[in-house]
């Protein structure tokens, strides 16, 4: 159908599309929101700087839809081992904490823009609350205080972080957070000692 309306260029294709989110996102990770260009976003993905521009007018929304679209979130597949899959999750955390999740906190922890926070929490952080939620409660059951318990691990985990400069080790996870999580419930934990 003709409205007689042309756009100038040929369209937008979909895996270019993709391709630009996903460099967004690896120099995100790399370099923070501060240090991230939309011209190494277009290198990265091999797209010419005024394509990018067409799509995403500035570095902020370009930003913003890359972390929306980040469902791709890595979660532990479930096993018949549900202490080793929270056990697992956990981990996980901590070896992104202490890899490329700094800027990303970084965004949260600065009130400094909130769209961007909120895109932070909504793309990364609440699907990685949902996994450990679920993962704990395969090994606790549907406790009263699930949600409490499954945001204790976290938050001593980026405690750790804020406090140290490093997430704890997989040893201080198994020793010392994931017993605070089991605490009062009967559960044996990863070491095979009653929490």
């Amino acid at each position: 159908m003709d409205d007689g309306i042309r756009t100038r260029g040929r369209p937008f294709d979909p895996a270019v599309g993709e391709a630009a989110l996903q460099a967004t996102l690896s120099l995100l990770e790399e370099r923070g929101y501060v240090g991230l260009r939309v011209a190494d976003v277009a290198r990265r993905a091999g797209i010419g700087l005024g394509a990018l521009y067409r799509r995403w007018p500035d570095k902020r929304t370009l930003v913003l839809e890359a972390l929306r679209s980040a469902a791709s979130y890595r979660d532990i597949p479930p096993t018949d081992d549900p202490m080793a899959d929270l056990l697992a999750g956990l981990e996980m955390l901590g070896e992104g904490l202490a890899e490329r999740s700094k800027p990303l906190l970084a965004v949260v922890l600065s009130g400094t823009d909130p769209q961007l926070a909120d895109a932070v929490r909504e793309a990364k952080l609440a699907p990685l609350r949902a996994g450990n939620r679920e993962r704990l409660r395969r090994v606790v059951g549907d406790v009263a205080d699930l949600d409490v318990r499954a945001d204790v691990g976290p938050a001593l985990m980026i405690l750790d972080l804020i406090v140290h400069g490093h997430p704890p080790s997989p040893q201080s996870i198994r020793e010392k957070i994931l017993p605070l999580m089991l605490a009062g419930h009967g559960v044996t934990d990863a070491g095979g000692t009653e929490a």
